[in-house]
């Protein structure tokens, strides 16, 4: 390719009109992303988004899936949008920003007398104390440099780099985020305490996610904290990682906005559920009832049945993990209040012991590999927030036949620039 087309691609590319509009277009593809629920199932969007009743008169699952707005965040249209964005971002920093730079280090001297009046600031003193001026210059900060009868000093040099920063933070958060959509994957798992389980259930994946099955976790315990008022408080799960050969390599209890990383994999505490109930009878054979969950109202509870024999059938009801176990007879009576360690009185020649909950946590098993990169995109940006707060600040001079013209410009704080140039004039004089 030529190198005039080359140039008039990046200057295309470069143009302040064409990245906000593609910053709009994204914005709008967010939220759309937002509105529309993402990563459902088919199902789900068919039973929300039905042909007989389109959103807006015309969103239905049909479009929705046709145009990947069930995935919008890893659809190609989106990638290639937000390509077009950081190629834009690059064509900038290169061909406008770092040239930029490199212009305000140039030495830049003014000659005529007629210029200094369109300075922000301006000056006429005495022959005679250029190199005074050139000191207090120094003194201030500022590079000074001097062309025979003519000066020149800058000073703030850093707060020009902070929009290349920017645009530097901004590409590879772009970078990171497209990695954890396409290697990134999310998995959600519901496992009996004192399970081992591998990784299975993915609800979230990218086109090249790798999956590794070199570990496996093992529940040890779960266990649940109550309030005064008998609400939940927190709930928490024991877990150990082990590698091939089954040596454990990382344990941790993890609780709701506590969770265990290793490596690029992070385990979250999410849910939890009871599965069952050990009952021990008198000939000490252990005998499991499974429980079953009911929502209802915002309440949850659990319930089982327990036949004994032709005549004594029990519903088991569960509320908690606080212990309380309550047994109805099948009119629906409350026969008998018990908790875990406590005993069913059947009859003279029936106990059983309650022995403990059969309990399952809920894990969401969450791998990123671009979470380090956005995270450090993050840092960049609030650097070249501070950064953006220094100054930058000129200062010339020329010596003229019979006098000194000085003047400054800055492109920020111009009364609090007036003021230092002020001193650096007055002190001049007073030397």
């Amino acid at each position: 390719m030529p190198e005039t087309n080359r140039i008039k691609i990046l200057k295309k590319l470069a143009n302040l009109q064409f990245a906000i509009g593609l910053l709009a277009t994204i914005g709008f593809m967010v939220a759309v992303g937002t509105i529309i629920e993402q990563d459902q199932s088919l199902s789900f969007y068919k039973e929300n988004y039905p042909d007989s009743g389109p959103l807006f008169g015309f969103l239905s699952w049909r479009v929705i899936t046709f145009f990947n707005f069930d995935k919008v965040y890893s659809a190609w249209w989106f990638i290639v949008v937000l390509l077009l964005f950081g190629s834009s971002l690059l064509a900038c920093t290169f061909t406008t920003q770092l040239p930029s730079v490199k212009t305000f280090k140039i030495w830049k001297f003014i000659n005529q007398s007629s210029q200094y009046k369109n300075l922000k600031v301006s000056d006429d003193i005495g022959l005679g104390i250029s190199n005074t001026i050139a000191y207090n210059c120094n003194e201030n900060k500022y590079h000074f440099f001097r062309q025979r009868k003519k000066g020149y000093a800058y000073s703030g040099l850093l707060g020009r780099v902070a929009p290349i920063v920017v645009h530097a933070s901004i590409i590879i958060l772009l970078v990171g985020s497209t990695l954890g959509t396409f290697f990134g994957y999310t998995a959600q798992e519901i496992v009996p305490r004192g399970e081992i389980f591998h990784i299975q259930n993915l609800t979230k994946f990218g086109n090249v996610s790798y999956v590794p099955q070199t570990f496996s976790c093992r529940i040890n315990n779960f266990w649940i904290t109550y309030t005064k008022d008998l609400k939940t408080d927190q709930f928490y799960s024991d877990l150990s990682l082990f590698d091939q050969r089954g040596n454990e390599v990382k344990r941790k209890t993890i609780f709701v906005n506590e969770p265990l990383a290793f490596n690029d994999v992070t385990l979250y505490q999410t849910d939890w559920d009871i599965v069952g109930l050990k009952l021990r009878f008198d000939n000490n054979k252990v005998f499991q009832v499974p429980l079953k969950k009911i929502t209802k109202g915002g309440s949850r509870f659990w319930f089982g049945s327990l036949n004994l024999d032709k005549v004594t059938n029990l519903t088991i009801v569960v509320n908690d993990l606080n212990g309380k176990v309550y047994f109805y007879n099948s009119k629906g009576i409350l026969v008998q209040e018990s908790s875990v360690g406590g005993t069913l009185t059947i009859n003279e020649n029936l106990n059983i012991q309650i022995s403990d909950f059969i309990t399952s946590t809920g894990l969401q098993i969450k791998s990123d590999p671009g979470i380090n990169i956005v995270y450090f995109s993050f840092l960049l940006l609030i650097i070249s927030i501070y950064v953006s707060f220094f100054t930058y600040s000129q200062i010339w001079l020329v010596e003229l036949r019979e006098t000194i013209k000085i003047g400054g410009n800055s492109n920020r704080s111009v009364l609090f620039f007036q003021e230092d140039f002020r001193k650096i004039v007055r002190r001049s004089f007073d030397i």
